[in-house]
């Protein structure tokens, strides 16, 4: 009879509590607690335009046109208000890159059609070519026309309010005005065209094959991305810098504004939003939300190779933390965030690709 009694007490000790198994329930995806409906391509589409590139390219260009006067400023600014003038047209200039690398972290419809990537953010910057037009003082659209990409966009203004920082009144600022209101340009026209984007309608007739061609630009583009990210973003400069002795401070982008880390958290930002569920997110509803591809993948009961990608995007999101908490000169967690986008990429390519019929094209992106 004891005997019997310490074996029930011990296996009521055992059992979780009723409260505690309905926590558990809770903490759980969302995805495992109710059905996942079947995804088709028009909602895939709706989603990426609709709820994900058109709210970031609004997003740019409020921060855009709010750069433009932010430099305005300065340039008008008293000498007794300079620095505070520098220092809010740099927090503009942050913001507004921040915005963009959201938008072009899956360079897709617009941004390949106009290439803005190209328009907004060419690097290397060439401070020969942004001092030749400094004298020549291009003013307006037409007169930018003519100016080579190396001199302006956005890396060509970090190096204005920065590297070699203007002075109010002087020509140099009023070039660096022009410049913040080139981007604006191209803000506002990137802006017009995802809101037409976002307003086809791709369950149409006549737009099954550019459904179809829209489907694999997106999905090469979001490897493209990853790789960007990878590799000319972080691996690249760490290589180039070498190692030992003679080695030198690797040339990552917006060393200048020291925005390294916040250029690398919302690309990633970008890239990880179209990839995996957030934790606690609900179940996205078809064409009224973004459809990550993990869920994509899960619309089409492939739950397997849908968990490897959320594993995948799981082991990126712990080393970037990582490199957020170490800093730009810890080599060793940026190698390891390297490693584990390239695990990814790999992912994308043998994996996910295939199995939504999508054939991966060579990128600018790729490295060697």
């Amino acid at each position: 009879m004891k005997t019997s009694l310490l074996a029930a007490a011990l296996l009521l000790t055992a059992m979780p509590p009723v409260a505690a198994q309905a926590q558990t329930a809770a903490a759980a995806p969302a995805w495992q607690r109710e059905a996942v409906p079947f995804y088709d391509t028009v909602h895939a589409l709706q989603g990426f335009y609709g709820h994900w590139a058109l709210p970031r390219a609004k997003d740019f260009d409020q921060n855009a046109r709010a750069l433009a006067p932010a430099v305005a400023a300065l340039c008008q600014a008293p000498a007794s208000d300079s620095k505070a003038a520098l220092a809010a047209a740099r927090m503009a200039w942050q913001t507004t890159a921040r915005a963009w690398e959201q938008l072009a972290a899956v360079s897709i419809g617009p941004v390949i059609a106009r290439r803005s990537q190209r328009a907004i953010d060419f690097t290397p910057t060439r401070p020969a070519l942004i001092e030749k037009a400094v004298v020549t003082q291009p003013q307006g659209a037409k007169a930018f026309e003519r100016i080579g990409t190396p001199a302006k966009g956005l890396p060509a203004l970090e190096w204005l309010l920065w590297t070699r920082p203007v002075q109010p009144g002087s020509l140099a600022c009023s070039y660096a005005h022009e410049v913040a209101q080139d981007v604006a340009r191209e803000s506002a026209a990137l802006q017009a065209a995802f809101t037409t984007a976002a307003g086809t309608d791709w369950g149409a007739e006549d737009e099954q094959e550019q459904s179809t061609q829209a489907i694999s630009e997106f999905v090469n583009q979001w490897v493209g991305g990853i790789e960007r990210l990878r590799w000319a973003q972080m691996e690249k400069p760490l290589r180039a810098a070498g190692s030992g002795s003679g080695s030198r401070t690797p040339d990552y982008p917006r060393s200048a504004s020291g925005d390294t880390l916040a250029a690398w958290a919302a690309t990633w930002a970008g890239l990880r939003s179209v990839t995996a569920l957030p934790a606690n997110a609900a179940t996205p509803a078809p064409g009224e939300a973004l459809v990550p591809l993990e869920m994509y993948l899960r619309g089409k009961g492939l739950n397997p190779l849908a968990d490897k990608l959320h594993l995948a995007t799981g082991k990126v999101d712990a080393s970037m933390a990582q490199v957020q908490k170490a800093g730009v000169q810890n080599k060793a967690t940026i190698q390891q965030t390297a490693k584990d986008l390239a695990a990814l990429k790999y992912l994308a390519e043998s994996e996910v690709a295939p199995a939504l019929q999508v054939s991966i094209g060579f990128s600018d992106a790729d490295g060697d």
